[in-house]
This record gives C-alpha cells, sequence and structure tokens, in this order.
C-alpha cells in the first residue's frame, strides 16, 4: 500500500520529510512531543477534577456515600466555605480496618460487581471515584469503624499519598476531614469563588440531598452558626419548611401517582409565584437532577397561569425503575436519560395537573363596579398608595383647560376632573370624560408615578427600616456582585445586609415598597444589574434599579381599590410630566370617544 505511514508500538518517530511539522503544531505554533503514559499523580488529579469542582461536590460525594452506608444522621461542618476544612460525620455502616485503605483505590466500590449492575444503579455511588479524587488534591483524614469490630481505624493521605494507618477509637460509621483543597493543584483552587459563594453552594447540595431523604437527619453548620438542620423523620412538607421556610411551604399543593413509574410533591398556588426558578427542584431516584423534559412539563402546566417572568416553586421526586434510566452519563451525576422519555412527560404532567386540581381549568371571574357619581375625596387620600406624599387637594370644578396650559398635552382634561365610574376586571379604572370614556391601567398609571417620584436622584432617595427584616436568598453565581455593590444599592433606596453565603437580610426600602414582594424585586434587579460590571455604567444601573422599584411597588392588576385610593393616584397623574405610558412604554389610559360609543351601537350622530 504506497503512501501509508506505519504507527510503531515501540514509539519510534516515522520519517515524513526532513522539514515536515505536524499541520495543526505548525498552525497553533506549540511543540508535539512522543505519545506517553501520564504520571499516576498527574493522571489522578485529572480525573479529579472530573469529580471534585469545588467544595461542594466533596461534601456531595461524601453525604452520597454515607446514605448509601444505611447513615441516620448526618452532620457537616464547614470553615471558609470548606475551602480551608470540612468535615462529614455520618452514623452508617462503617469499614473495617483492610477496607478503609482500599478505599482510596480508584475504582475501587462495594456498590456493583459486573457489568450488567451498570444498567440497574440503586446507590446514588457506583464508580468508586469520590475518596480517591478527594484524596488526591487535599489533606485526607478518615476515621471508621463497623459494628462488627471493637475498635477502629485512622488513616492519613496528602495529595493522593497515604501517611498513616492506625488503630483509632471511634463510634460506629465514618468521619472524613478534608482539608487545603487543591492546595496541590494552585491553578485550580484560584478558580474558587469567595467563601460565602461556595459555603451557598455547599448550602444548596445539602438541601437537595436532604430533600430526596427525609428519613435521615441532616446539620449543616460553620464553628459560628447552624446552616441547614433537619431533623427526622419528616414528612416531605415538613422537610421543605425546614429547608425552604415556613412561608414557602405554606402555598404548595401536594401531589401524587403511583405506578411502576411514580411521581409525588409539591407544586406551589398559581396565585403564588417567584421571580425565579431556584426553587424548582427535580429528583429522580432521590438523586438531584437537570433534565429538560421535567423543566418543560412543569413550564406547560403553569402556562398562561402565572405573570411573565414569574416562576412557579416546584419540589418533584420521581421513582423510575433502575433499568429504564441511565445516571452515568454525567461526571458528576446530575444528569440522566430516560429509556422512554415520552412515558415520563405524561407520568408527570398527569401528576401535576391533578396537584393543581380545580385550580388547573378554574375561569377566571371577573366583576365590574359601578358608581352613578363620582366619590367624595377623603382627607387621608393616598395613605397606602403614597406614604411620602401629602393627600392631594379635594377636585374643584372642571375649569376650562386647554392643553397649552396644562402639561396634558394630548388630551383636554384632568384626571382628577373625571368622573369615575369604578373599575373593571380590578385592573382598570372606568371614568367619564366630555369626550367620553377614558380608561386607565392602574398599575400602568401608578409606575409612572412612582418612577418620576425616585426622579434622577437616586443617591437622595428616602429609606424607610423595616420593622421585620425579610430574609432573601439570591443565586450563588451574583452573589458576590451582591456584596460587591450593597452601598449602589442603598443609594437606590435598597439596603442589604450580608448573612452568610447567598442570604441577605433587608433592613429598608422606600417606604412605598413596604407592602412589595421585597424577595421578588431583590432577585429581579440582581439578576437585570449583576452583568453590569463597570462603574462607568452607575448611570445605567441607577436607571435600571428606578424601573424595578417603581415596577414592584405599584399597585397591581387584579387588586381592589377603594374610591378614596383612585382619587388619589389620578390626581398623582396629573402631576407627572409624561402621563401617556408607563416607564416600559405600554400605554398608561386610552380615551374611547363618545362618537366612537354611538358608532359601535349604530345609534345616530348627535
Amino acid at each position: 500500500m504506497t503512501g501509508g505511514v506505519g504507527l510503531r508500538r515501540t514509539g519510534a518517530q516515522p520519517s515524513l520529510g526532513k522539514n515536515h511539522k505536524p499541520r495543526s503544531a505548525a498552525r497553533q505554533g506549540v511543540s508535539v512531543g512522543r505519545i506517553q503514559v501520564l504520571e499516576p499523580r498527574i493522571a489522578s488529579q485529572i480525573a479529579a477534577g472530573e469529580v471534585i469542582t469545588r467544595p461542594a461536590a466533596v461534601v456531595k460525594e461524601l453525604i452520597e456515600n454515607a446514605l448509601d452506608a444505611g447513615a441516620r444522621r448526618i452532620s457537616v461542618e464547614i470553615e471558609e466555605g470548606g475551602r480551608r476544612r470540612l468535615r462529614v460525620v455520618d452514623d452508617g455502616c462503617g469499614m473495617s480496618a483492610a477496607e478503609a485503605p482500599l478505599s482510596l483505590e480508584r475504582h475501587a466500590t462495594s456498590k456493583i460487581r459486573a457489568e450488567a449492575d451498570l444498567l440497574a444503579i440503586t446507590t446514588l455511588g457506583f464508580r468508586g471515584e469520590a475518596l480517591p479524587s478527594i484524596a488526591a488534591v487535599s489533606r485526607l483524614e478518615l476515621i471508621t469503624r463497623t459494628g462488627e469490630e471493637d475498635g477502629g481505624c485512622r488513616l492519613t493521605v496528602v495529595g493522593g499519598d497515604l501517611q498513616e494507618l492506625s488503630p483509632w477509637a471511634a463510634p460506629v460509621g465514618t468521619q472524613v476531614t478534608v482539608e487545603d483543597l487543591f492546595f496541590n493543584t494552585p491553578a485550580r483552587r484560584k478558580f474558587l469563588k469567595s467563601k460565602d459563594t461556595e459555603q451557598g453552594y455547599i448550602v444548596e447540595a445539602v438541601r437537595g440531598l436532604a430533600l430526596g431523604h427525609p428519613e435521615v437527619q441532616f446539620h449543616l453548620g460553620t464553628p459560628r452558626r447552624a446552616l441547614v438542620t433537619a431533623p427526622a423523620p419528616q414528612t416531605l412538607l415538613e422537610r421543605v419548611a425546614s429547608l425552604y421556610g415556613t412561608e414557602l411551604a405554606a402555598r404548595l399543593l401536594p401531589f401524587q401517582e403511583n405506578g411502576p413509574l411514580a411521581a409525588v410533591g409539591l407544586i406551589s398556588d398559581p396565585e403564588f409565584s417567584l421571580a425565579s426558578s431556584r426553587f424548582q427542584i427535580f429528583l429522580v431516584n432521590r438523586r438531584v437532577v437537570q433534565d429538560r423534559i421535567l423543566g418543560a412539563v412543569l413550564k406547560e402546566v403553569y402556562q398562561g397561569r402565572l405573570p411573565k417572568g414569574r416562576h412557579p416553586a416546584a419540589f418533584v421526586s420521581l421513582s423510575v425503575p433502575p433499568d429504564q434510566v441511565d445516571v452515568n452519563v454525567h461526571p458528576a451525576k446530575a444528569e440522566v436519560r430516560f429509556a422512554d422519555p415520552g412515558r415520563v412527560y405524561a407520568l408527570l404532567l398527569t401528576a401535576l395537573r391533578q396537584g393543581l386540581g380545580p385550580l388547573a381549568g378554574a375561569p377566571q371571574v371577573y366583576a365590574v363596579r359601578w358608581q352613578p357619581e363620582p366619590p367624595p375625596a377623603a382627607q387621608e387620600t393616598g395613605a397606602r398608595l403614597f406614604p411620602d406624599a401629602s393627600p392631594p387637594p379635594p377636585p374643584a370644578a372642571a375649569p376650562a383647560v386647554s392643553q397649552a396650559a396644562h402639561p396634558s398635552a394630548g388630551r383636554a382634561f384632568r384626571f382628577q376632573d373625571l368622573a369615575v365610574i369604578g373599575q373593571l376586571h380590578r385592573t382598570y379604572i372606568l371614568a367619564q370624560s366630555p369626550e367620553g370614556l377614558v380608561i386607565i391601567d392602574q398599575h400602568a398609571a401608578h409606575e409612572r408615578v412612582l418612577y418620576e417620584a425616585l426622579g434622577d436622584k437616586t443617591a437622595n432617595v428616602c429609606r424607610q427600616p423595616l420593622l421585620l427584616r425579610r430574609l432573601v436568598e439570591v443565586p450563588l453565581q451574583q452573589a458576590d456582585w451582591v456584596r460587591n455593590n450593597l452601598e449602589l444599592l442603598a443609594r437606590a433606596g435598597l439596603v442589604l445586609e450580608p448573612f452568610g453565603g447567598p442570604s441577605f437580610l433587608i433592613t429598608a426600602t422606600p417606604a412605598w415598597l413596604k407592602d412589595a414582594d421585597l424577595e421578588a424585586m431583590v432577585l429581579e434587579m440582581v439578576e437585570k444589574l449583576a452583568p453590569l460590571k463597570n462603574s462607568q455604567e452607575a448611570p445605567a444601573v441607577a436607571e435600571q434599579a428606578r424601573l424595578i422599584m417603581a415596577c414592584h411597588g405599584a399597585i397591581r392588576a387584579g387588586q381592589q381599590l377603594a374610591p378614596e385610593e383612585i382619587r388619589a393616584l389620578l390626581a398623582r397623574l396629573d402631576e407627572v410630566e409624561i402621563p401617556s405610558h408607563c416607564p416600559h412604554g405600554r400605554p398608561v389610559w386610552r380615551l374611547i370617544s363618545a362618537a366612537e360609543l354611538n358608532l359601535s351601537f349604530r345609534r345616530p350622530r348627535g
């Protein structure tokens, strides 16, 4: 065969000509050496990088081992976000003195024996990679004892090298202490986030594992305070309340669908929604996973039932026969592949709709309140809508107002002079003007009023301390941005205090935001402002803050308004510079002339 090149196992370089260079090397300017087997130390560090990416991955793998060992109590303690030290203690079956050092050998495991076992995984861990990977990039101490032995053993490992193995007095179970993670791979260590962010990732990992095992007691803490406390045994609802708070748990509806494929869990009432999807947890055979099919089902069920940009809460646990799901498709076991995804989709769709019950198809009922005459204006007008403003004067007799004499360009009336008829759908204010019917979007109108009340001087926004401070958790990847921009947010009127990890306390806001969904407002603000990293973008940050706070502080569509509140809103709308559109560009009001109405009813023109 002419022109062919034979590759030799001896490693000899084939002759390709005096001036030949490998194409990729010539093009990229790199030197290509001979193929050789990597040193075991380098190979182990590369393998560890696929499994152990941050302290949270260490905690996850160690807890999974504890659960596979039958633990009923698991305690985790961390320092410096797990970067300096973390310890996981369990009361599982433990390991013998002979098994303990073997557990540090790569691909040594008690959970599978044959190739067929890979097709029916029933444990959280199974590849024998966790402990060797952790030991390869840290200083590790392992203390363990089984119930059949009088004493336990202790071993220490540094960078993958066994340093000591000795008898040790210990209770039944296993204790693993990991110090100086990535000490021997500084390039990887420098990519870790701040201690608070890494701590936040650990909290999320522990929550997910605790959610899948409500019969197990979990505790996570630092030397100073507890971060997660979940007693056992608990129902799923009790576990959600322990992990995410009673306020969220109170808005959840249960669902259950039994069979070979089973689904059980909790989903939020459509009347309740969140600013992000971070409270959507999916478990498959008790393992937290990310799967587009499961997310798509949830989206379909709530389609058209939530306002744009809002998300439901969902805690969904699927039980699938082990041979119908592949959990070995991702290094961190965070993704799964279903043998029959269509069947899973149909099952979950039925289960979620069953959970919503009558709410899944309940028609909306609207009502119009009619008032023959405009209501009298009260002296306390605007107390709820405009706490920082003095009450507007009672409406005077409508004078002849020209467009040139009043900033009401495009209309020949003042809003406060309109004869209020009532509310339509508790969303639109209906009023009569000499020209016809005026329809006002109450949310858009109030949003414009609040937006202009903030003005351009966001540094002087008046803040009011909250009597009861509110706790909010921001996405982990944005927590550092919040900590670095607390002063900027305070200038915009929002005062936050760090509370560990991604948690912050809302301590003060503009007075008119006191009844708003503060958590949703903070999450939206962080999501939209965090990408703005340059200090020169401060004007853009201030503008976005004004938009978001005005939107969240404004009265909502569907909110019932008292007559005096309507009057207060109309009076304030006369004072704004641009009453025609809200800050997002939506129309605030519309006039249907008497002529249009007459034409609609085929009445003669008068």
